[in-house]
């Protein structure tokens, strides 16, 4: 399923949400932010990389933790993808322009052969996944298409971030979608009834102790 949050300056998601996020999206995770005039991002990263990552950085992140419903687990098809025309799948990197996605779009196969005979090269190669198949596409039409396509979608460049799809306004944040908020309250709940014999800060294994 993936969930994606949208955090404003000075609002970052708790440690707790975080790791509730990873756990139910486990396939790594990604964020992105403006930095020099361009957006820069990290991906394949773990719930605490992302804690510590977003509380260095200023300004709007975007944050995403990946499910793999197509293209399998792999590193490189951690979101966001760059805009670009051949939307590299490095972990880390800068770009005019950057992709994320929630959801599954089951025609991108159909929508690169009919991009291709518009290409002046041919599709790059590498691992595909319907998010990158569709920055492809964005980078030759436009992130008005996004309106036609399935999912939640965020688009974000060094002025502005446009969401298209159904969002939820969550504790300050723009979410694609709440489904981890069960796996949060059941943390917070054994958090409250657990005893604590010291005071240290509580690890993610703590977090999620079954």
């Amino acid at each position: 399923m993936c969930v994606i949050l949208v955090c404003p300056e000075n609002v970052r998601p708790k440690p707790a949400v975080l790791y509730a996020c990873h756990e139910a999206n486990p396939h790594g995770a990604g964020v992105a932010w403006r930095e020099g005039g361009r957006v820069r991002w990290q991906k394949n990263l773990s719930a605490g990389e992302v804690m510590t990552l977003t509380r260095k950085l200023e300004g709007e992140v975007v944050i995403h933790f990946r499910w793999a419903s197509v293209g399998g687990v792999d590193p490189r098809l951690c979101h966001p993808f760059p805009v670009t025309p051949k939307s590299t799948v490095g972990l880390s990197g800068m770009a005019e322009t950057v992709l994320f996605h929630n959801g599954t779009w089951c025609d991108y196969r159909e929508a690169l052969e009919r991009l291709e005979t518009h290409r002046k090269e041919p599709l790059p190669g590498g691992p595909l996944s319907d998010t990158r198949a569709a920055a492809l596409v964005v980078h030759t039409t436009g992130p008005d298409v996004l309106q036609r396509l399935p999912g939640r979608w965020v688009w974000m460049n060094a002025a502005e971030t446009l969401l298209f799809g159904p969002w939820e306004e969550w504790r300050g944040m723009q979410v694609s979608n709440s489904h981890f908020v069960p796996r949060l309250r059941a943390a917070e709940a054994r958090r409250k009834t657990t005893p604590r014999s010291d005071h240290r800060p509580r690890t993610q294994a703590t977090l999620f102790a079954r």
